[in-house]
């Protein structure tokens, strides 16, 4: 017995080494890019010029000048309202909202909402950047059915209200995760407790904030702090539909990071960007999981 288990070990244990291989390159490629951006951060590395072959190392000049430079402080406050927004009060709650009102049989046109909001988490980013610039541009559909047919003049709606298209099409782009989430965690909830709260007089309100959200407390919890970590790392879709205009009222980190690494091509000072966003994403996790451990107790 104990002699047939060792073959069958030895048997099996060269293609186990054989199928870890990827996994193991994959760790140590992970393990080699941030360490070299670790070093990088502390150093004058450019993308082109003398500096890209022959770097020196600065040690903290680079940190330092993420605090005392407005451009670092403009972009984080950019990315938190851009996150809030759109990640937070958007994808989340408006993920919720039409999750609860989809497991209503009486929705006629649940097929139609659903395939709408898959719609726009399969799109690509640029093509959904795409389809936003024919909206919100000068000459888009918004102007040209709503706006100018009721005797307005035609806005750019990019240059003057870029933010909050950033943050619409985000929220477009992304509910469907928090969707498919909640609708999940909803068929968890045993209909008698629904029925029981509504036995008991409990209106559509009292039962979403006595009973629906204590009860998807963990999953709420779990998906905030999944998409909040994908917003703050957002790019493609913002880089492709505003290039972090008009000026920097969309440059959130990422973009600000990728400016500055590769347009103006101070790779050191680029590397310490990314730094910093990991650090405050870290932190974000850190703070989303603590506060689901002590809700939890």
């Amino acid at each position: 017995m104990i002699s047939t288990s060792h073959v069958w070990l030895r048997r099996s244990a060269k293609p186990m080494a054989i199928a870890a291989i990827p996994a193991v390159l994959f760790i140590l490629l992970f393990i080699f890019y941030a360490g070299w951006t670790i070093w990088t951060s502390f150093t004058d590395l450019s993308l082109l010029g003398r500096k890209s072959i022959n770097p020196s190392f600065v040690g903290f000049d680079n940190y330092i000048r993420l605090i005392t430079r407005d451009g670092f402080l403009q972009s984080v406050w950019t990315t938190t309202v851009f996150t809030f927004f759109s990640a937070i009060v958007g994808q989340c709650g408006i993920g919720l909202l039409l999750a609860i009102i989809m497991k209503s049989s009486r929705f006629r046109l649940k097929s139609f909402v659903e395939f709408a909001i898959l719609f726009g988490w399969l799109a690509p980013d640029v093509v959904a950047a795409f389809m936003w610039n024919a909206f919100a541009s000068s000459d888009g559909m918004i102007n040209v059915i709503i706006l100018q047919p009721l005797g307005f003049e035609s806005v750019n709606l990019l240059n003057e209200y870029a933010i909050e298209v950033v943050i619409i099409s985000n929220i477009w782009k992304g509910t469907a995760w928090s969707y498919l989430l909640f609708s999940a965690a909803l068929d968890t909830v045993s209909r008698e407790v629904i029925e029981a709260a509504y036995m008991d007089g409990a209106n559509a309100l009292q039962r979403l904030r006595h009973v629906l959200l204590p009860l998807l407390r963990a999953q709420i919890a779990t998906n905030l702090l999944f998409v909040t970590i994908w917003t703050y790392a957002f790019f493609s879709l913002i880089y492709a539909l505003t290039g972090g205009g008009p000026g920097r009222e969309t440059e959130v980190l990422s973009i600000y990071m990728y400016k500055q690494a590769f347009d103006v091509g101070k790779l050191g000072y680029g590397s310490a960007v990314a730094i910093a966003m990991m650090l405050i994403v870290g932190g974000l996790s850190i703070f989303y999981v603590r506060q689901n451990k002590d809700q939890t107790r």
